[in-house]
């Protein structure tokens, strides 16, 4: 799940950026959202970026859940990490490169002394293998008890979800493809390996019917 609006998103990224908490619509809207999820799925764990915007969203989850939730640096949108990954102080935060779209240009660093696009994309991997059983590299099957089902839910940014696209179908880094998340837009991506079937399956992208009209940014 995105977010909801930030201070952030209602500034210009080429000229500042900033660790920006939720406006007093994103907090409406990442109650609504929390209010969806509490009674549509049946969360088992809960994953945060660090970034404020994201964590005052996930506190909203959390609680509706009655769950706790975790914080991980890796779940940071692009442009808030150093090249190696280590989240940046907000007093290290750059402005972003001027007309940078970083898909386009996937090896060079999106901020002055930040991490590439391709850099970002590997640190959602490493997050991704953190939590889903990886195919071995001999390229057999792995076993995977279903009573070992989850349902979890990450709560991060639109570049994260975009880098996660890109992951789970494998996109080389020269082509390239937006995808467009609106704030608390719901992504449903299924893990499932079985013999002759693919191991993720896309159920929904965006889904925003937790959201009235005049939630929608």
């Amino acid at each position: 799940m995105r977010h909801g609006q930030s201070h952030v998103n209602l500034a210009d990224l080429t000229q500042s950026h900033r660790d920006e908490p939720l406006t007093a619509l994103g907090r409406r809207q990442a109650e609504a959202a929390a209010r969806y999820v509490s009674s549509e799925f049946e969360i088992t764990r809960i994953f945060t970026s660090s970034v404020s915007r994201a964590v005052e969203t996930a506190q909203f989850v959390a609680e509706a859940c009655d769950l706790m939730m975790t914080s991980d640096d890796r779940l940071r949108e692009i442009g808030t990490a150093h090249p190696g990954g280590l989240p940046m102080a907000e007093a290290e935060l750059q402005p972003y490169v001027p007309d940078m779209w970083g898909t386009l240009r996937p090896y060079e660093p999106v901020t002055p002394d930040g991490e590439s696009w391709m850099q970002f994309r590997s640190r959602i991997g490493s997050f991704l293998e953190s939590i889903v059983p990886t195919p071995p590299r001999s390229g057999a099957r792995i076993d995977v008890d279903p009573r070992d089902d989850e349902t979890v839910l990450i709560v991060c940014h639109a570049g994260v979800i975009e880098a996660v696209f890109e992951y789970v179908f494998e996109k080389g880094p020269w082509s390239v493809v937006a995808i467009d998340t609106s704030h608390t837009g719901l992504t449903h991506l299924q893990f499932s390996p079985r013999p002759n079937m693919p191991d993720w399956w896309l159920h929904f992208h965006n889904r925003i019917v937790h959201l009235a009209p005049d939630l929608l940014t």
